[in-house]
C-alpha cells in the first residue's frame, strides 16, 4: 500500500478523535428565572445547542463511516498481493527444486537451463536473490496491511465511541424537550405561520441569488432540530440546503460552515453571505440584504426574517 494513502487514513483519523473529543457537554447556564417565557427561551437555546453538537457528531460519524469503508477497501487488494506473492515463492520453490522445471521461472529459468559447471553459480544466486526479493515484498505487504487494520481499529472504537455520544445527546434532548413541552401551557402555543412573505430587500444575482431566494421560499416553515427540509429545518439545516440549491455543498453544522467558508469583513458582506453567532458557533443565519437575516432560530419558532444583530456576531462567511 502507497505510504501516502496510509498518512491520509491517518490524518483523517486524527482529525476524527479530535472533533470527538471536543463533542463535551455544554455546562448549563445560570437559572434565567421564574419567568416562563424566559424559561422557554432559554430552554430552546439550551436545545439549539444540544442540536449543533448533534449536526456535528452527525457529520463526524459520516466521516469515521467513510474511513472505515475506504480502509476496508484497500485491505482487500493488500490480502490478495500477499497471498500472489506467496503463491509464487511456493510455484518457485517446488518447479525449481522439486522438479527441476526452470521454465516456470521466465527469463531465470532461460538462464538456469543454460548453465554449464562454469556458470552455474551466477543462475542460483539470481535465484536465491529473486526469492529474498519476494519475501522481502511480502514482508512490507503484510507490514502495510498490519498497519491499516490497526487503523481500521481505532476508527471502529471511535466510530463506536461517537454512538455512544450520540445516545447521550440524545438523552439530553428528551431532557430539554420535555421541559419544553411542561413550559409550553404555560406560555401559551408556539409561533404561528406568517400569512405574507416580504420582498427581497434587493436584487441578488449568481448562486447568492439562488440560495437567498430558496431561503425566501422557506419563510414560515417549522423549526426542525436536526432538520434539512422540505418540511422544517434547523438553523445550520436551513443554510446548507440554500446554498444546495445553488449547487454548493455545506456541511449541516454551524462551526463547520464557518471552517468551510471564506471569511468576509461586516463592510464587504452582501446577500447570501452566512452570519455566525454567539461564540461557541451555535446559530447560523443567511443574510438578505438590507441589515436583514433569514434564519431557523430555534424550538417553537418558525423560519423568519430578524435584524442581522439581533444577537451578538461572531463573523461573516461566503461559501463557494
Amino acid at each position: 500500500m502507497p505510504t501516502s494513502a496510509l498518512s491520509c487514513r491517518a490524518a483523517a483519523l486524527a482529525t476524527a478523535m479530535t472533533v470527538a473529543l471536543s463533542l463535551t457537554p455544554t455546562p448549563a447556564r445560570a437559572n434565567p428565572g421564574t419567568d416562563p417565557a424566559e424559561r422557554v427561551a432559554s430552554a430552546a437555546e439550551q436545545l439549539e445547542i444540544v442540536v449543533e453538537q448533534y449536526n456535528e457528531l452527525r457529520e463526524a460519524l459520516r466521516e469515521t463511516r467513510a474511513n472505515s469503508a475506504a480502509m476496508h477497501a484497500e485491505m482487500t487488494p493488500l490480502e490478495h498481493a500477499i497471498e500472489a506473492h506467496r503463491s509464487e515463492v511456493s510455484l518457485i520453490a517446488a518447479r525449481a527444486y522439486r522438479t527441476g522445471d526452470t521454465r516456470a521461472l521466465g527469463t531465470l529459468g532461460t538462464l538456469i537451463g543454460a548453465a554449464t559447471p562454469e556458470n552455474l553459480l551466477d543462475p542460483l544466486l539470481l535465484l536465491d536473490r529473486l526469492t529474498r526479493e519476494r519475501h522481502r515484498a511480502i514482508a512490507a505487504l503484510t507490514e502495510a496491511y498490519e498497519r491499516l487494520a490497526k487503523a481500521r481499529r481505532a476508527v471502529e472504537a471511535l466510530a463506536a465511541r461517537q454512538r455512544g455520544q450520540e445516545r447521550q445527546l440524545a438523552a439530553r434532548k428528551l431532557a430539554i424537550e420535555t421541559e419544553l413541552a411542561r413550559l409550553a401551557g404555560m406560555t401559551g402555543p408556539d409561533e404561528p405561520a406568517g400569512k405574507s412573505v416580504p420582498r427581497l430587500p434587493e436584487a441578488v444575482g449568481g448562486a447568492a441569488g439562488e440560495a437567498v431566494r430558496f431561503a425566501y421560499a422557506q419563510l414560515g416553515k417549522p423549526y426542525r432540530w436536526a432538520g434539512d427540509g422540505p418540511d422544517g429545518y434547523d438553523c445550520s439545516g436551513l443554510t446548507s440546503a440554500a446554498w444546495a440549491a445553488a449547487g454548493v455543498r455545506l456541511p449541516h453544522n454551524a462551526a463547520r460552515q464557518y471552517r468551510a467558508v471564506n471569511l468576509v469583513s461586516r463592510s464587504a458582506r452582501r446577500a447570501g453571505d452566512l452570519v455566525f453567532y454567539y461564540r461557541d458557533l451555535h446559530h447560523v443565519a443567511i443574510y438578505v440584504g438590507g441589515e436583514k437575516i433569514i434564519h431557523a432560530p430555534r424550538a417553537g419558532t418558525r423560519i423568519r426574517i430578524d435584524r442581522v444583530d439581533y444577537q451578538p456576531v461572531v463573523g461573516y462567511g461566503r461559501p463557494g
